[in-house]
Order: structure tokens, then sequence, then C-alpha cells
């Protein structure tokens, strides 16, 4: 069944040349006990190995079952190791960190047996050995004689033809080494056993057939064999093939043997994970918080279309010394906010909305209303208002600029501080945030603070900057019952002869206007919580009277009648210094069917997407109607402030993470040195496993699965700590604004750092492991 035939082998050693084998030509039985002797260095190991397919001839033929091997690949010779050969060595060869019966098993293994039969078939060799009882032990529980048993059933156990023994009693004394020769000649009886020894007496007393070796030639045969058999049919049919799951057990099995080394190194691997984490945690953390302020600020920031906006490009503030103040609970604080004053400046691109149609369609349409809490058209009105003793109260000319003091009330969030809310058109209130401070220009255009105050302390700041101006405080019965007038926009102009003349600077024209005006009362002081400005609030149904009763006038009338020519000038609208909307919006020349604003306050998160893809809707209707001038144009404020935040948030992650992405680059290069050094360590091991039939892919696998594992144990160790860390900064964070998890570690990004760390590690033992791949099983198995 087995030919050498001319079969010749040298090495090459730096520039020496030295021929092993030298034309070998000799025939075994399909059953015999055959003793290939020599003195050490006549190649009878090399002649072993050659026949067991562990190292190759130079020239001539190994003939298997009539078959010549010439043109066999690697993965021929595999299946040849695994399936019709089994090796017994001197020193046993044994995985040390594998049990007994895993050891046994791993022939099995690469063969592709089940599990079940797999157990069975070990457990069978190992009893026929008489190791039934140490099955589980490691083999460096055992004596040297229990090792050999051990060799010779994993050599038993896949059922070869061949089996060779290499030395097998050199390391054993002489009680053990009879047992074990006793067992090689039982099982001679049925399978071709060629042993090699140096002992003429072993030889003699064991074998059937000897063949003695000399300078690496044949000079004797005892027993040869010529006739050549039938070929019979090759079983070199199937692939040997280990299993990930084999890969997994052997490499684990191996990093428990050293598992300091194996949580230093996998410590080292997590570090990058850890700050990556971190910084993941804290991102997803922020754009958490700042979803759940959008969710929360629904009615505080509705979706916006104005009728004529601006994006803003640019502002440029500059703020004075302030000093700080904290109110009682019962009293508010001036907020000085005139001496300490601010610069503003901006530019931006016009947009026009078409909000006559689109409040048309909301008023017609029930699925926006549904979605919506509520819905306020505002005008952008400036109410006209003055104190009983004709001092102008708004705009306010304390700063020059015509401030505005006066707002509609939107939102029904309001704590009371003191009176009420107002329930009628003639009822105000002053709003205050949280910190009860008052506008100084508030204070001032109602009369409660002095404006002689006012200059002294403009005076002061001019002299020396770092003048500070004393805070005041007042009791809410110094706000309360305060009562004003309020007259219309139109009341400025009277008309004569067809031309509509400014009374404004005549206060006795005024004090009949302002006799006849419609009286405002602060009933109520009442807090804002999103709030840090002070300002006295109306309702809508002031501000629907006031644009009612000036639709009335003649002035609205002439003006909307013709709305390219200014009635005040005479002249064109020029579109920029000159707009109708400026006229507009100082006469209150206002449609109570156009707003200036439309604000869409939702029900809930659900409601405000709906909200926006009805809009959207409407949007690519119109353009499909070719009326893009319809197409509205709306702001989410509150989206459009947390997407500025979340975006720089992301921006800096990003930047961060690249930084501690160096951290991962080096981790990689230290697992691909402990992997190689791993692979210096198993040397010996990659050896046993060639022998019994594992491929160069299979050994490629097993490093591999030591870099998966290094690399899980990693990425989860990292995630852990991380996990760790995350929560004293939610602690602090909390502890200091309030804000609850703001380190949050998403799951399906966990689960992608540890899968990145595997992939990072597998790609870093990568080279490793195909160098252990392509040791040399002989020189392997002689490593110690």
């Amino acid at each position: 069944m087995l030919e050498l035939k001319n079969i010749n082998k040298s090495y090459h050693v730096g520039d020496n040349y030295q021929q092993v084998l030298k034309n070998i030509n000799v025939k075994f039985r399909r059953n015999e006990f055959v003793s290939i002797l020599g003195h050490s260095g006549s190649g009878k190991t090399t002649m072993l190995n050659i026949i067991g397919g562990l190292d190759k001839y130079d020239n001539g033929d190994l003939i298997i079952e009539g078959i010549s091997t010439r043109l066999y690949k690697d993965r021929d010779w595999d299946s040849y190791r695994n399936y019709r050969v089994g090796f017994i060595f001197q020193s046993y060869n044994l995985i040390m960190h594998q049990s007994v019966l895993a050891n046994v098993e791993m022939a099995l293994t690469l063969s592709g047996v089940s599990k079940s039969e797999r157990k069975t078939k070990a457990i069978a060799a190992l009893t026929k050995v008489g190791l039934k009882e140490h099955i589980y032990k490691k083999p460096n529980q055992l004596s040297g004689g229990q090792m050999q048993r051990v060799a010779i059933a994993r050599a038993l156990v896949n059922d070869p033809e061949i089996i060779l023994a290499d030395e097998p009693t050199g390391a054993l004394d002489s009680a053990t080494s009879i047992q074990i020769m006793d067992l090689l000649k039982e099982i001679a009886k049925d399978k071709l056993v060629i042993m090699v020894t140096h002992n003429p007496e072993i030889a003699k007393d064991y074998s059937t057939r000897i063949v003695e070796l000399k300078d690496g030639m044949i000079i004797s045969d005892s027993n040869p064999y010529e006739e050549q058999e039938k070929q019979k049919n090759n079983r070199l049919t199937k692939k040997t093939s280990m299993s990930l799951l084999t890969s997994l057990s052997l490499s684990f099995n191996n990093l428990l043997t050293k598992k300091g080394r194996t949580f230093l190194t996998a410590f080292a691997g997590s570090i990058g994970i850890i700050g990556i984490a971190l910084i993941l945690s804290l991102s997803t953390g922020v754009k958490n918080y700042a979803n759940k302020l959008e969710r929360e600020s629904l009615s505080d920031y509705p979706i916006t279309l104005e009728r004529t906006s601006f994006d803003l490009l640019g502002t440029i503030s500059q703020a004075f010394n302030e000093e700080t103040v904290e109110c009682k609970e019962s009293e508010l604080c001036s907020k000085d906010d005139i001496v300490k004053n601010s610069v503003v400046t901006s530019d931006g691109i016009v947009k026009q909305n078409d909000t006559r149609s689109f409040k048309k369609y909301i008023e017609e349409t029930d699925r926006l209303k549904n979605a919506a809490d509520k819905i306020i058209y505002g005008y952008d009105i400036q109410l006209q208002v003055y104190t009983k003793d004709y001092q102008r109260v708004n705009p306010s000319e304390l700063t020059g600029t015509g401030e505005n003091l006066f707002t509609e009330m939107i939102s029904s969030d309001y704590k009371v501080l003191a009176g009420k809310l107002p329930e009628n058109k003639n009822e105000i209130v002053l709003i205050v945030g949280p910190d009860k401070t008052v506008k100084d220009s508030i204070l001032y255009s109602l009369g409660i603070k002095d404006k002689e105050e006012l200059s002294k302390d403009l005076d002061n700041m001019r002299k020396d900057e770092k003048y500070k101006v004393k805070s005041t405080t007042y009791t809410y019965n110094d706000i309360l019952n305060k009562s004003f007038k309020l007259i219309l926009n139109t009341d400025y102009y009277k008309e004569e002869k067809g031309v509509f003349i400014d009374y404004s600077n005549d206060l006795s024209y005024l004090k009949g206007k302002i006799d006849k005006g419609l009286d405002l009362t602060i009933v109520g002081v009442v807090e804002a919580k999103d709030t840090t400005d002070s300002t006295l609030g109306y309702t809508h149904d002031l501000t629907t009277h006031v644009i009612s009763e000036i639709s009335k006038t003649s002035i609205y009338t002439k003006q909307t009648s013709n709305k390219k020519v200014n009635i005040l000038t005479g002249q064109y609208f020029d579109g920029v210094m000159n707009t109708y909307e400026n006229l507009e919006k100082e006469l209150g020349l206002y449609d109570l069917e156009e707003p200036s604003s439309i604000s869409i306050y939702p029900k809930d998160y659900k409601s405000k997407e709906e909200i926006v893809n009805i809009i959207k809707e409407y949007n690519t209707e119109k353009e499909k109607n070719n009326e893009p001038e319809k197409v509205m144009n709306y702001t989410d404020l509150m989206k459009s402030v947390l997407n500025g935040i979340t975006k720089v948030v992301s921006i800096v992650s990003a930047v961060l993470i690249a930084f501690v992405a160096i951290s991962l680059i080096v981790s990689s290069i230290m697992i691909s040195i402990i992997t190689y050094i791993s692979v210096l360590e198993r040397t010996k091991e990659i050896g046993i496993l060639r022998a019994i039939g594992a491929s160069k892919k299979d050994i490629v696998r097993v490093f591999k699965a030591e870099t998966i594992i290094e690399g899980g144990i990693a990425g989860i160790l990292g995630i852990f700590i991380a996990f760790i860390i995350t929560i004293p900064i939610n602690v602090i964070v909390k502890s200091i604004a309030e804000i609850e998890g703001i380190a949050s570690m998403p799951i399906g990004g966990a689960i992608f750092l540890i899968l990145l760390s595997i992939v990072l590690n597998v790609i870093a033992g990568t080279i490793p492991s195909r160098m252990a791949a392509k040791k040399n099983p002989v020189e392997a198995l002689r490593t110690e």
C-alpha cells in the first residue's frame, strides 16, 4: 500500500549542503510492524517524516495505494495526514492547555465528525489504551507513560491505515516502554506500524521487519516486500477543516494559561475604546438632552411662518459691567439694561410668504388644526401707549431706538406672582423671568424709576468704566393697578384737503386723542419660566381690536388701495429705505386675513412631525400647480438652535474621536506584537496541528480566533469601564446643571465598538497568523 521510490532529500543550511536520504526504495505491506533502525543522523526520522507527509522529498516518488503523490497539493497532504496517518512522537507532542479528551478529539474535529460521535470515539480510544479515568485531566497531570498512551489514542482515533512512531519509548523507563511496545504490537495486527528507533533489541523483540539505514541509504531489509498490490479506492476525498468553534476553544484555553498577560493586553487594547465610548456617550447624551428640550419646549417654540423673514448673517454685541442681584420672594429688581446696553447689527436676505393663502388653507383643513394645540396669527404692530399725564410709554423713547415694551401673550404657561392673568382687551400684566428683574426702560416709562437717576448713571459711566449701577427693588404693589391710555397708530395723522398731516408733536392735538383712548390697567405680575427678559403683556383681543379700529380709518382705506405710493409722502416705495412694510408697521395697516406671522404650536412631538409634513405637502402641491410664490418657508426655532448645538457636538466629537483613534492604532500594533509572541510560544502546537492534518488556513484560523477573543475582551472591557466612568459624570453634571443622563451609552454604539475592537485586532493579527501558517511542520515540532 505504500512505496518509496528513488526518494532523495537534502537540506541547505547557509552555504552547506547535506544529502540526508539517497535513492531510498522500499515497499510496505498493509499490516506489519516495521522498525527503521539506524544511528543518529542516518536519516531515519527524515524518512518517517516524508512517509507521514510532514516533510517533502526533493525527487523520486511516494506512492500510496498505487497513486503518485508528486502532484499532491497542500490540502491533499493535510487530508492524508488526517485520514491515513497517525503520529506517535518521542516527546508526546500533546497540546498542554487542552484536556486529554480534547487532544484526542482534535483529529476527529478536523475530519468534520459531529460533537457527540467525536466524544464517543475519543473515549473509546482512551479506554483502549487504559486512560478512561483520566480523560478530563490536562497532560501535565499525567506520567510520561500515560502521556504517550494519550498520543497513541490520538493516533488511533481516526482509524488510520498507517501508524508512525518516532522513538516512542525514548523518554520512558523500561517497564513503561514494554507496555507501550506491547500496545504497538497489538495495533500492528491490522495496521501498518512504522517505528523509528536506534535500539536494536526493541526492534528485534517486537518488529516483524527491520529496515536498517546508514548515511541516508538502506543497507538491509529483513523482510523485503516486492509484490505490487492492486490499487484500492483513494480515501483522500474529504478536505480537513477546523471549525471556528474549535479554533476559539484552542485559543481561549491557551489564553487562560496566561490570564495576567491576557488581561493586561485586553486592558491596553481597551483604552482607545474607552475614550471613544465616553465621547460617544457624551455626544449621545447631549443629543438626547437636545431632543428632550425640543419635546418639552413645544409650547414655547412653535413652527413659525413669517410673511417677511430674514436669514441673519451676523450679530455683534457689546456688554458693560453688571452687578449680580438676587431678588427676594416678594420683590422685583431693576435690570439696569439701559446703562449696560448692547449694540446689535445684522444683515440678511428677505423672504416673502403668502400668509393670506396659507391662513385660508389652515382654516379649511381639519388635519392641520387637529395636529395643533393652538394656532396664533401674529401682527407686527406697535401699541401706542401713554400715561394719563400724556407721557409716552410705548414705543419707549428712552434709548432713542423706539424700543417696544409690549408683547402679545401667546403662551399660557405663566406663574402668577401677584394679581391675575389678563381676561379682557384692556387688561395687561408685567411679565418677568425666574430672576424677577425688570428692565429699566419699563421702570422709567411707567414712572416708577426717576429719569434723573438715569442721567446721573450715564454720566458716571462715561467717567468711570468700572462704575456699577446700584440695583433697586420694588414691591408688587408698586406695579399693580398702574393705568395707561392706548391710541391708534393712525391717530397721529389728520386729513386736511386730501393730505394727511403728522400731528405727533402737537401736544394739544394729542391730548384730545389720549383722553379718548382705551384705558389699559396692569392687573397682574407673572413669571415666564423660559424668558430672561421682562415685558408688558397683552391679549390677542387687544391686537384684533386695534387692527379692526385702524381698518375703519380713511388713511387705511386710501393706503391699502394703492400700495405702490406712500400716502404720507406721495412718493413711490423704493423697496429699500422707503417700503410699504415699514409704513404698514408704523401705521398698523394690517389685514386680519393676512397676518405677519403664523405660529403653530403642536400638541406633542408626533404632531409636530405631522405639521411639518403638512407644510411640505402644501409646498409640493403649490409647486406642481406652478405657484412658486405661494410656497411657504417655515422656521422651527428650537430645532434650528438644537441642530446647531448637536452639529457642533458632532464636529467636536469627530475631532476628539480622531485623536483617540491614535490609541487604537497603537493598541493594534501592540496586538500584532502580542500575536507574534503567541506564534513563537505556540510553534510546537502548530507542528502538532499540522501533523494531525490541520491546513495552513486552519492555523491562520487558530491565531485569528485568538485575536477575536482578545478583541472581544478588550471591547467589552472598554465599554464596561466607560459605563462605570459615566456614572460619576452624570452625578456631577446633575448636581451642577440639573441635567440627567448627560452621558448615555447607546446600545448600538456599544455593540459597534466591540465589533470594531474585534475587527481591528483581527487585522492586527493577520500578518503574525500568516507567519504561523507558513512554518515548516517538522521544524515546528522540534521547537521546545
